[in-house]
């Protein structure tokens, strides 16, 4: 060690920090969960699960001749989808030598607990951002990974049961509801492959886009957003850009630039899941996309997927009617992205402090939806 320890330029002048913020380099922005929580929030208020009904089958009737006898049999026309509460957390550690002694007064260019604060709040943010891709339902023959923790994303309820999804998975079910049974296809929205016969990624094209946006359309119901990582959005802009088909314009939701399609808006989410632009990140989720053998699967015929071949996901996009959508958070304050407060450890001198959340996304028209995988320039 050098003796005296410091230089005459560290004992006689003080650092600079400036400018006096912290540049966040690590969140991105997620319209879409932007969208559900100013178009689709509905607290919770407490139950053992959540429950919606939705009707399925026709009464009995027809054209009859006088004289001929009716049927009336009673007909069941109601079924219904149940979702478990979900819960996420973040940890807010300190020492309170930190916080209490050196990190305070003037010499303090940034509180700790301030940043602390706003990082957690952001990191639980991210993570439900990524997880709104995933799914929450056990491990089956049929669906990857175990994930019975997290929350029901959109990847469940934009399936057919039999059509991979952007991570390869299938739900036969959806809110514990079998699908191609007694309720038929009512549940079911059939992923597209935009992609080759040979599984190679394939270019986004118009006639793409207005017949999947046309699929996801009942009458005057139709999807209001567009979604995609910024390399599918980018694709959507280099094919309709030569045709003059869209104008820029600043979303009144999340209030950046994006396009007019129809009567959706288009918008770039960071966490969407990508090839070129998506993360298998350990601290946050993963929403990288790989590759999907499709070798013992039975994709749906109008699905285009190609049967046992090894497909490359590329890039995803997907048309949502966010009126479909329900995006569940307790109204508890401690569960409603609420803070606990600081409780002391017994034996030193950290606190510890979580953010924590009930939350959950229920759909209660998957046909109104759409996803598109396969995605290339």
């Amino acid at each position: 060690m050098p003796d005296p320890i410091l230089d005459e330029i560290n004992l006689t002048t003080l650092k600079e920090i400036y400018p006096k913020k912290i540049a966040d380099n690590f969140f991105a922005d997620t319209p879409f969960q932007a969208y559900l929580r100013d178009h689709c929030l509905v607290p919770f208020g407490g139950g053992a699960f959540m429950q919606s009904t939705f009707l399925y089958k026709p009464m009995i009737g027809g054209a009859y001749a006088k004289g001929d006898t009716f049927n009336t049999t009673k007909r069941q026309t109601l079924a219904g989808v149940l979702f478990d509460p979900k819960y996420y957390y973040t940890a807010i550690p300190e020492y309170l030598e930190d916080v209490e002694v050196e990190n305070k007064g003037d010499l303090a260019v940034f509180s700790l607990i301030d940043t602390d604060m706003t990082n957690a709040m952001q990191t639980i943010s991210a993570i439900i951002a990524i997880d709104l891709a995933q799914h929450g339902q056990p491990s089956s023959a049929s669906i990857i990974g175990n994930r019975p923790k997290n929350l029901n994303g959109w990847i469940e309820a934009i399936n057919d049961g039999v059509t991979p999804g952007w991570d390869g998975s299938r739900f036969a079910n959806y809110g514990t509801q079998a699908r191609n049974g007694t309720v038929g296809n009512t549940l079911n929205s059939i992923p597209l492959w935009v992609g080759d016969q040979s599984g190679n990624t394939g270019p986004i094209t118009y006639n793409v886009l207005i017949e999947s946006y046309k699929d996801a359309s009942v009458g005057r119901v139709r999807p209001n957003l567009g979604v995609g990582n910024k390399a599918a959005i980018a694709f959507c802009q280099e094919r309709l850009q030569t045709q003059q088909r869209f104008t820029q314009e600043r979303d009144p939701v999340w209030g950046v630039m994006g396009f007019r399609f129809e009567d959706a808006m288009i918008l770039t989410d960071d966490y969407f899941p990508s090839k070129k632009y998506g993360v298998n990140d350990p601290d946050i989720g993963n929403y990288l996309t790989g590759t999907v053998d499709t070798t013992g699967m039975s994709p749906a015929a109008n699905s285009n997927f190609p049967a046992s071949t090894v497909c490359t996901m590329g890039e995803v996009f997907c048309w949502f009617n966010t009126a479909k959508w329900l995006f569940r958070i307790s109204n508890s304050r401690v569960f409603g992205f609420g803070f606990s407060g600081f409780i002391p450890n017994p034996d030193n001198t950290k606190v510890v402090g979580q953010i924590k959340a009930m939350v959950n996304l229920e759909c209660t028209g998957p046909k109104f939806q759409k996803q598109l995988l396969g995605i290339g320039s």
